[in-house]
């Protein structure tokens, strides 16, 4: 069971989990549309609904819900809207698991790198300390949720996710879209670093999750080799054929974005600690093939 498996990577992992076999069920705000984005291949509740689930044979729920955090400039409204988004869906989806006749084997929780705050270009890893301010405090109280299900002798693996390269990002595109008219740049002083995961890698490492026992905990999914800006950036121009020429100050960007740009402006080099230990190979460890094959022209 998936929640939140009509954006990004839920479409992406979506996909994957019919190619090979599996039945999905969705949880959505509009169980017609959802099905009907995967041609009527899945089942499909509203939120409201969620509860005529619980004598289903269910093995993993999936919960990727989560209002885009650059969806809205923020304001004290928005930022509700955010939390309820990520916190409450994740509460709702603990209780409706306490409620499962046949409980699931693992909740597995989307959660992101932000929960460290600015860290410069400290090396992070997984027990290192969160940083202050909303998005931390947000993500600590979103992880907290999932973490309840343990309660009930569920296994909890939460995928902390850096900047998600895909062909399908809107954040990748707005990126881009200052460079296609050749005045693109690195935000900021482009020394903060980016931790980054091509949508390859993460569905994989969902699938990996949903089968591997052994899995549990909290996880970085996030490339071992993060950027700084100026370096992303320079890649992306590289790959689009364009200059990378004009830095673009902080303050334009926090006058465009508001409180949203501490998600541009603030460096983080989170890193794969766990994933190392587990072995896992990186499909793309390195940044320019990952833009390459996001950005670049489909053969």
């Amino acid at each position: 069971m998936l929640a939140g498996g009509t954006g990004l990577i839920g479409s992406h992992l979506v996909n994957e989990l019919l190619n090979r076999g599996d039945e999905v069920t969705l949880v959505s705000r509009d169980a017609g549309s959802a099905k009907n984005k995967f041609k009527k291949k899945v089942n499909a509740v509203n939120w409201d609904e969620v509860y005529t689930l619980k004598n289903e044979s269910i093995n993993a729920v999936v919960n990727l819900s989560g209002m885009n955090l650059d969806d809205k400039r923020w304001n004290d409204k928005v930022k509700r809207e955010i939390y309820d988004s990520r916190v409450g869906t994740t509460g709702k989806l603990v209780d409706f698991i306490s409620k499962m006749n046949h409980r699931p084997e693992v909740l597995i929780n989307s959660s992101g790198v932000d929960i460290y705050g600015e860290k410069g270009d400290e090396d992070i890893y997984e027990d290192s300390k969160p940083g202050n301010g909303f998005l931390p405090q947000l993500v600590t109280d979103w992880e907290k949720e999932a973490l309840k299900a343990e309660y009930y002798n569920i296994r909890v693996v939460i995928f902390r996710t850096g900047f998600v390269v895909a062909r399908e990002s809107k954040g990748l595109k707005k990126m881009a879209l200052p460079f296609k008219f050749f005045v693109g740049g690195p935000p900021g002083s482009g020394n903060q670093y980016m931790s980054w995961i091509h949508i390859d890698d993460l569905v994989r490492l969902y699938l990996l999750a949903i089968d591997n026992p052994d899995i549990n905990g909290i996880i970085h999914a996030v490339s071992p080799n993060p950027e700084t800006m100026k370096d992303f950036t320079k890649h992306l121009a590289e790959v689009i054929h364009r200059p990378s020429l004009f830095p673009i100050p902080e303050f334009v960007i926090r006058t465009l974005f508001g409180d949203v740009a501490d998600v541009i402006v603030r460096g983080r080099k989170a890193l794969p600690g766990k994933l190392e230990k587990l072995g896992y190979t990186f499909k793309y460890s390195n940044a320019k093939d990952a833009l390459k094959e996001a950005l670049g022209k489909k053969s």
